[in-house]
């Protein structure tokens, strides 16, 4: 019964500690720029399912301040680099430019922003991701 009573102790206490998802602080904050630097305005989304996703992005609260958490967000689960920003119909509005903190995301692969009012900005080649 000790014995069973030791194994399972271990499976538990190892088996939740990988469920913390590494995160990178450089991309974090980058993120957190981007969501600063738009607005979030319904109208900006054609879809009338449209949710703001960035809106549940902040640095505060339980297990929020995880940028890989983030709804839109996925991270690499080696190195906590976001390499995937999915934010389609998110009810984005402003412009994107060429100093846009999404630059600062060197490692990211995957990029959806449809569905979302630039306010008919030019989007730099740079930020086109195939």
């Amino acid at each position: 019964m000790v014995l069973l009573s030791i194994s399972f102790f271990y499976y538990i206490t190892h088996s939740f500690s990988f469920v913390q998802t590494l995160w990178n602080v450089d991309d974090h904050y980058a993120l957190l720029q981007f969501k600063k630097s738009l607005t979030i305005n319904k109208s900006a989304s054609e879809d009338p399912f449209a949710h703001p996703k960035v809106a549940s992005w902040t640095q505060k609260g339980v297990g929020r301040s995880n940028c890989c958490s983030w709804d839109g967000v996925e991270c690499d689960k080696d190195t906590g680099h976001v390499v995937g920003l999915y934010l389609r119909s998110s009810c984005l509005f402003g412009s994107l430019n060429s100093n846009s903190s999404l630059f600062q995301l060197v490692h990211l692969q995957k990029l959806d922003l449809s569905d979302n009012h630039f306010n008919f900005s030019e989007i730099p080649s740079r930020l086109v991701l195939c």
